[in-house]
């Protein structure tokens, strides 16, 4: 097989993939202000500045900028650590809980309707094929 040529037919659909509603919700879930939001709503809300930096692989000046923002709209709020005053520890508020809820209920429609195009077998094998890729790539 031509793996070379394969791949560039994949990429092809992959650019027209990456303009639809579904894979901007996807993207917006895992970078920016959705991420940081879904980081605070399902795995540590508290997490230090510090610790939000290292998550999400990015400079400190983008997560202070992220938090800026998301300070601003009322999705999150900034606080001392009372045993670290000076480590700032960062709270998602009832606003950035709906907000997020709101995106990733988005996102899982978007999703099941895609899923539902390719039909049972398909979407399980997808499924599969995406998350076996993900393992591989972690372990490397």
């Amino acid at each position: 097989m031509d793996y070379r040529n394969r791949a560039e037919y994949f990429l092809h659909y992959m650019r027209q993939l990456n303009r639809t509603a579904m894979v901007r919700d996807l993207t917006s879930l895992a970078s920016g202000e959705q991420a940081v939001l879904y980081y605070l709503a399902f795995q540590h809300d508290g997490a230090s500045a510090g610790e939000l930096t290292s998550a999400f692989d990015i400079r400190s000046s983008r997560t202070a900028a992220i938090l800026n923002a998301l300070e601003k709209k009322g999705h999150a709020r900034r606080c001392q650590n009372p045993s670290d005053r000076r480590q700032v520890l960062v709270y998602i508020t009832d606003e950035g809980k709906d907000e997020v809820k709101s995106r990733y209920q988005d996102a899982v429609g978007r999703m099941a309707e895609f899923l539902e195009l390719l039909g049972p077998e398909d979407s399980e094998e997808f499924i599969r094929i995406v998350r076996d890729a993900v393992l591989r790539n972690n372990g490397r």
